[in-house]
C-alpha cells in the first residue's frame, strides 16, 4: 500500500510544508475589533493594561471575572474594588443594586463606558454624549486630529496634559448628579470625560472613554501615565477586573470551542481535518481482486420436457403422449374447476362450457376426441397432432 501511494503522501507533505510557509512568512493581519480583553495584544484589547495594573495593585489582589456584578457580590467578605471597560454599560436592576451596595459600604469602583444606560444611568443620573455628532464642533475635526485630556486638580500630575486622536475619543458626561459628582479629568473642551461620584461610604469612578485604556492609546508617549493616575484612585486592595459587560461569560463550553478560541490550536484542528479527508479519498478505491459475475441458473424444466418430448416422438408412441397430455388436463379441470370428466353428462358439459368459456360444441368435440384415443390400441401422428392442436385451442 505504501508503495503504490507514496507520491500522494509527498505530494501532501509538499502542499502542507508551502502553505505553513506561506503561513509564517505573510504579514499578519491587524485586527481592529474592540475587545478591551486583558490578553489581547491587538491594537483594541488592553494586555498593556494588564501589565500596568500589576504595578498599581499588590501581587495577589488582583482578579479577573466573567461573572456579573450581582453574582460576585454575594462572594464578597468586605467592599472591594471592580473595574469594568465596555462601549456601553448597562448592567440589570440587580446587578446595579448589588454594585452601589458595595460602593455604599466602602467599596469603590472604576467603570469605563462610552455610554452608561438602563437602571445605572437612572440611579446615578448620568448621562454621556458624542460631540462628534454636535454641528457647534464640526471644525474640530478638519482643523485638529488630536484632542487632549488633562485632571482638573493641579496637584496630579501637575496638570500634564495627555494626546489622544479626536476621531476616536469623543464623549463627555453631559449630565451628573452636581450634589454628589466631582469632575475629576476633562478634555481640551473642558468637557467632563472622568467624575467622581460619592456613594455612601465608597466612591464611583466613570470615565467616557475607555478606549484610552487600549494597548494602542496608552503606549503613546506618555499616556501610560494618565491611565495609572486614573486606577491610582482605587486603594490597594482586592480588586475584581469584570469582563463581562463587554465578553460575557467567555467560557469554553466543549473542546471543540477551546480549539477554535486558539488560533495554533484551530489550523492544527483543520489541516488534520483535510489530510484525513484526502486519506479517504484515496483509500476508497478498491483494493481487492474483481469478483466475476456469476450468470444466474437456468431454468432446465423447459429444455427436459422438450427431450422427454422427442423421446417419445422419435420412438413413434404417439398415444403414449396423447394420453399424459389428457392425464394433465384432466387434472387440471379437477384442480381448477372440480370437474371430473369421467362420466360427465349433458349438465356437466353444459357446467365446463361455462367455467371455460368454451362453447359445448368444442367441449363436446373435444371429449369425442379423447375417447376415440382411449379406444384405440395406437393413433397415427396426424391424429396427435389434431388432438393437440385442438387441446391447444380449448381455453381452460
Amino acid at each position: 500500500m505504501l508503495r503504490k501511494d507514496w507520491k500522494y503522501i509527498l505530494y501532501l507533505s509538499v502542499a502542507l510544508v508551502i502553505y505553513l510557509a506561506l503561513k509564517m512568512l505573510s504579514p499578519r493581519n491587524i485586527d481592529w475589533t474592540i475587545t478591551y480583553h486583558r490578553k489581547d495584544k491587538n491594537p483594541y484589547g488592553t494586555y498593556a493594561l494588564d501589565q500596568l495594573i500589576e504595578s498599581v495593585f499588590s501581587k495577589g489582589s488582583l482578579f479577573q471575572s466573567n461573572y456579573t456584578l450581582y453574582e460576585l457580590y454575594d462572594t464578597l467578605q468586605k467592599p472591594a474594588n471592580f473595574l469594568s471597560l465596555s462601549t456601553t454599560f448597562a448592567p440589570g436592576n440587580e446587578d446595579t443594586k448589588a454594585l452601589l451596595k458595595n460602593i455604599e459600604k466602602g467599596g469603590t469602583a472604576f467603570i469605563a463606558a462610552q455610554y452608561f444606560w438602563g437602571d445605572f444611568a437612572d440611579t446615578l443620573s448620568v448621562a454621556t454624549s458624542d460631540y462628534f455628532f454636535d454641528s457647534s464642533f464640526s471644525e474640530l475635526f478638519n482643523r485638529n486630529d488630536s484632542t487632549t485630556m488633562y485632571y482638573v486638580n493641579p496637584l496630579i500630575n501637575h496638570n500634564t496634559k495627555y494626546f489622544f486622536p479626536r476621531k476616536n475619543i469623543h464623549n463627555y458626561f453631559n449630565n451628573v448628579d452636581s450634589a454628589r459628582t466631582t469632575i475629576v479629568a476633562v478634555n481640551d473642551l473642558n468637557l467632563p470625560v472622568i467624575v467622581k461620584i460619592t456613594w455612601g461610604k465608597g466612591f464611583l469612578y466613570l470615565s467616557s472613554a475607555p478606549l484610552t485604556l487600549t494597548n494602542v492609546y496608552l503606549l503613546h508617549q506618555q499616556n501610560a501615565g494618565f491611565v495609572s493616575t486614573a486606577l491610582s484612585h482605587l486603594p490597594d486592595r482586592t480588586t475584581y477586573w469584570i469582563e463581562f459587560y463587554h465578553l460575557g461569560r467567555l467560557e469554553a463550553r466543549t473542546p471543540l470551542r477551546f480549539i477554535l478560541s486558539n488560533e495554533p490550536l484551530r489550523w492544527a484542528y483543520f489541516i488534520s481535518l483535510f489530510s484525513i479527508l484526502v486519506f479517504m479519498i484515496f483509500e476508497s478505491r478498491r483494493r481487492q481482486r474483481i469478483i466475476p459475475i456469476l450468470k444466474p441458473l437456468t431454468n432446465s424444466s423447459l429444455e427436459f420436457i422438450r427431450t422427454i418430448g422427442n423421446l417419445y416422438f422419435q420412438s413413434s408412441d404417439h398415444k403414449n403422449i396423447a394420453e399424459k397430455r389428457i392425464a394433465f388436463f384432466q387434472e387440471q379441470l379437477r384442480t381448477k374447476y372440480g370437474i371430473q370428466l369421467h362420466g360427465l353428462n349433458d349438465a356437466g358439459i353444459k357446467v365446463l362450457s361455462n367455467k371455460t368459456g368454451n362453447s359445448e360444441i368444442e367441449v363436446k368435440k373435444l371429449l369425442e376426441l379423447m375417447n376415440r384415443i382411449h379406444e384405440k390400441k395406437q393413433i397415427t401422428e396426424n391424429e396427435l397432432k389434431l388432438f393437440n392442436d385442438t387441446l391447444d385451442r380449448f381455453k381452460y
